[in-house]
């Protein structure tokens, strides 16, 4: 039993010794850890959140041919999508990544 302990502790102290050292490895190398996540910011807004939305709005769709959900709701929802989906899209071209 106290090897057990002891592994989970040698892998904990591991892990924290990797968390500390991993970004000055990445600031020693010149990566902009800065515009790198404003770039991935963008990429979520202008292309996955939109597109996310939109496989919502077709699972909606489809739920409700099946009469699993009412027309009421699913429109509800899916212009709710439509507009996060719109507003998401306007805001990555505002230009994030500056």
């Amino acid at each position: 039993m106290l090897t057990i302990q002891l592994i989970k502790k040698l892998v904990t102290y591991s892990w924290l010794c990797l968390g500390g050292l991993l970004p000055g490895v990445a600031f020693a190398a010149g990566i902009d850890t800065g515009e790198a996540a404003m770039t991935s910011i963008q990429s979520w807004l202008n292309t996955w959140i939109p597109v996310a939305c939109a496989i919502c709005i077709m699972v909606c769709a489809f739920a409700w041919m099946l009469h699993l959900i009412s027309i009421s709701w699913a429109s509800r929802v899916a212009i709710g999508l439509i507009f996060i989906g719109s507003a998401s899209y306007l805001v990555s071209l505002m230009g994030v990544s500056g």
